[in-house]
Order: C-alpha cells, then structure tokens, then sequence
C-alpha cells in the first residue's frame, strides 16, 4: 500500500488535506476519544515560567505523518478568558511523544495567557520568538517566558496564537503535531466561537 493510499484511507471522505487555519472554517467532522481532565484545577503559575518540560526533552526518533485526521478542542463558553476544554486523546498523542502532563500545561497555560492579556499583561515577550538552538535535538529557551510586560495592548485572542507559535517551534511540530487557533461568529450575536485544532503532520 502506498503512502498516499495510506493517507486517504485514514481520512474521512470530506477532508482531503490537513487543515490550514482560518477564522470561519467549518471544524473537522472527525474527534478521537478523550480523556476529559477539564475539572484538573488550574496551578497558580505562568506560562513558560519555567519552560515546561517537553520543550528540553528529545522527540522519539519515529514518528508517523499525517497518522491521524484532524480534530478539535472546544473552549470551555464563548469568552476565550475561559480556557478550553482539557481534552487528552491519548492514543493519538502519546505516539507523538506528548504526554498527559505536558498536554494539561499545554490547554491549561493557553487560558491563563488569555486572562493575562486581559489584564493588560503578556505571557511572552512582545516580540517574535527567537527560533530556539537545537544541539542534540534538544531545544533550549533562555529567552522565552522571563518578561511579563506592564503596558501591554495585546488582545486575548492575539496573545493565545502568540503562545501557541511558541509551543509549535518549541515542542509541538518537532513532533508532527500542529495546533492553531479557530475563531468563528455565533450567529449575528456578535459572540464568537473558539477552539484549537489539532493536525498530523
């Protein structure tokens, strides 16, 4: 069997390639089965402060492509502030070498970089992130997480996809995991809808 073959196979019929965010897609059809953790309390911390730990440590040295279709993890109500729902599909994730804590830290740090920012404060540098150095394949953040800005005019949404960059360089697309953030209208209410999508790559 071919790799593309392979590749339709896995696929649902209505998705033929891996998606490519924009705000008013429709979500993939397609969702793994979970663990939901969302009741794990959240711990009285920073985001990336310190790193967290799969940002040093080395990916498995397989790692199938495109292996799954791609899925969603809803946020908790319609304020991003909220966080997100802290959904763990194991048997997808663990092959990637993400691990149960690292994926809690992961959605829990999102939401809390979102209330920062409404605060008026960021989880990140201002700036763009350095691309780390990877000396061994292993990633090294000396500059990431130590700055927590006063005067800050970043949006929740904004600083959310600021820290989701972070986690793609840094741990995520080393691993062939994607994550990027959906924002779509509720109707003419003026609310919107958020939520991460999760692709192979």
């Amino acid at each position: 069997m071919s790799h593309d073959t392979h590749i339709r196979f896995l696929l649902p019929t209505d998705v033929i390639t891996p998606y490519h965010n924009t705000e008013f897609d429709n979500p993939p059809p397609w969702e793994p089965q979970f663990e939901d953790l969302t009741s794990h309390s959240y711990q009285a911390r920073r985001p990336l402060d310190p790193p967290p730990p799969c940002f040093s440590t080395p990916s498995p040295l397989r790692i199938r492509s495109h292996n799954f279709p791609p899925f969603r993890i809803p946020a908790v109500s319609d304020k991003l502030t909220d966080g997100f729902r802290i959904l763990y599909p194991r048997n997808i994730l663990e092959s990637h070498g993400i691990c149960r804590s690292d994926w809690v830290r992961f959605l829990q740090d999102l939401g809390i970089a979102a209330r920062l920012a409404r605060e008026g404060l960021s989880a990140i540098r201002s700036r763009k992130p350095t691309t780390p150095l990877i000396p061994h394949r292993i990633f090294h953040l000396r500059s990431l997480g130590a700055v927590y800005d006063g005067h800050f005019a970043r949006s929740p949404v904004e600083e959310v996809r600021a820290l989701l960059q972070i986690w793609n360089q840094c741990a995520l697309e080393r691993r062939k995991i994607r994550v990027s953030l959906q924002v779509r209208p509720i109707g003419s209410s003026g609310k919107k809808s958020c939520a991460l999508i999760v692709e192979s790559l």
